[in-house]
């Protein structure tokens, strides 16, 4: 017998964030703010039952086979807890639309889409919670993120902040409107390993301190200006911010119209808030520079669609 299910999760752009490292999973986390991306992972998950001897993962990110730590944590988390113990055969099938290892929070919305995924196709884990937590632990555990699956999962139609570090139910989650004629831009260039920051105590003391200050800044006065000019200050103060990026982003505040503009944390890659009216002339700008991708959206987050195909 085999179990299809398709899941479709939001990605989150990160403009800051401080990482808060507790002795349990669940505590730990991240606050930081950025722009949902709506509808950017898609994971369909086939359960073969058949294949009974033992637990085979087979895992593919747009068409390429991958070994993934994030997949091979999370089915073998779930099939636990559904007591699979004769195995089976996992097949994920994942599409991504934005770059990989940009700042975009595709590692967490990955995680999101196959754990809710799988999940529905085990029947288990029914409370959202549960499983939102299980997407959330795989996250640390990979060191692939902190604090991007729960600003993921909680609708917003603007900028998320997280204003409380950890994992479902513990993290608080606030929403800052982006008011009409307002649009998000980005521009990647490069990827960018952020294991070492992850891993690294002493940088990660200081962009702590770093981001627990911006965003008491950005809470004093939450607004889509006082964001994105904020978030230029972190990428400023924590020296995360290339070279590269300095000059186009520089570049763009200098358009009238654009609000401001600053670095994904963490990639080498922008973001920008646009009036509607300025958004050819920062294209034209950005464009000039070469990047490898560019989009232009509504920021958001959606809820998260789970259905059997």
């Amino acid at each position: 017998m085999t179990k299809r299910v398709r899941s479709i999760a939001s990605a989150g752009l990160s403009g800051f964030f401080a990482p808060y490292i507790a002795s349990d999973l669940r505590g730990t986390g991240a606050i930081g703010g950025g722009l949902g991306i709506a509808e950017a992972v898609v994971a369909e998950v086939s359960v073969d039952f058949s294949h009974s001897s033992e637990l085979m993962i087979v895992n593919r990110i747009n068409g390429h086979y991958v070994d993934s730590c994030l997949a091979n944590y999370i089915v073998k988390k779930v099939f636990s807890i559904a007591e699979k113990n004769s195995g089976g055969k996992v097949y994920i099938d994942q599409k991504i639309s934005v770059p990989i290892g940009g700042g975009y929070g595709t590692s967490g919305g990955s995680a999101v889409a196959i754990t809710f995924a799988l999940a529905k196709a085990l029947n288990v884990l029914t409370d959202f919670s549960n499983v939102a937590e299980i997407a959330h632990e795989a996250d640390i555990v990979c060191k692939s993120g902190l604090g991007t699956v729960v600003g993921i999962l909680k609708p917003c139609k603007g900028i998320v902040l997280v204003s409380k570090p950890g994992g479902p139910g513990v993290a608080e989650i606030k929403c800052i409107p982006m008011r009409p004629g307002l649009l998000a831009l980005t521009a990647f260039y490069k990827p960018i390993s952020k294991n070492s920051i992850l891993v690294n105590s002493k940088d990660l003391e200081k962009i702590k301190a770093i981001g627990l200050e911006t965003l008491r800044r950005i809470e004093a006065n939450p607004t889509p200006e006082n964001f994105i000019d904020n978030c230029y200050q972190f990428a400023l103060e924590t020296e995360l911010l290339t070279p590269k990026i300095r000059y186009v982003v520089e570049l763009l505040r200098g358009v009238d119209g654009v609000l401001g503009a600053s670095m994904n944390m963490v990639g080498e890659a922008l973001f920008a808030i646009v009036n509607e009216y300025a958004i050819d002339k920062a294209l034209e700008i950005i464009k000039k520079t070469d990047p490898l991708w560019v989009y232009m959206w509504e920021p958001g987050v959606d809820s998260l669609h789970v259905e059997e195909f």
